[in-house]
């Protein structure tokens, strides 16, 4: 009876850990599921990423095809991740947000923009890296798009905008001179974009 016990345990928790919600089902919804595909990110295996503790597992689900991105908080949760400070998780993280965002639309597109613009705000070195990296390049322009409706709303938004370049301005003169003049031309397109939409 004992062994009876602990296998119907264990099997009720396997499957528990396998059952995906109905909106994040790819075979009811298999154009919104991941088709990018790596053997490598960050000079690591992508076994690495996907046997990594500290990785949930709805991001590996996605990015292994198993799971729709939606506008849930099993989607929002991974998608936050992309702002993380784990040196070992973050390219995944990345990677993965990427690929998302090549397939979003409607309220999810709304909830990303604002991840868009923290990571730009956050991390506008590696924001201004994506420009040049194969991985990523082709969706350079939807990352400024989604951040320019982030930024788009509320008071002022023009005033806001200068604001918050100034503070990424200061920080890629500090940590990646290089790109400094990168930085400008973003914060015209937006600036356009806002005033479009005024």
């Amino acid at each position: 009876m004992k062994i009876f016990l602990i296998w119907f345990f264990t099997l009720f928790s396997l499957t528990g850990y396998c059952q995906i919600p109905e909106m994040n089902n790819p075979e009811k919804f298999p154009h919104q599921t991941n088709e990018w595909f790596v053997d490598s990110l960050n000079k690591k295996p992508i076994d690495f990423y996907l046997k990594h503790s500290k990785i949930d597992k709805y991001s590996k689900l996605f990015y292994e095809g198993k799971f729709v991105a939606s506008d849930d908080d099993l989607t929002f949760a991974f998608l936050d991740s992309v702002l993380t400070t784990n040196p070992e998780t973050k390219a995944f993280y990345l990677y993965v947000f990427n690929c998302v965002l090549r397939i979003t639309d409607g309220a999810l597109s709304e909830y990303i923009s604002q991840d868009c613009r923290l990571y730009f705000e956050k991390y506008p070195c590696e924001f201004l890296d994506i420009k040049n990296n194969n991985l990523y390049s082709d969706n350079f322009e939807r990352w400024i798009n989604l951040m320019a409706f982030d930024y788009y709303g509320g008071e002022d938004e023009i005033k806001t905008l200068n604001k918050r370049f100034e503070t990424v301005r200061q920080s890629i003169q500090k940590n990646c001179g290089n790109h400094i003049t990168e930085l400008e031309p973003i914060r015209l397109k937006i600036n356009n974009l806002i005033k479009e939409n005024q």
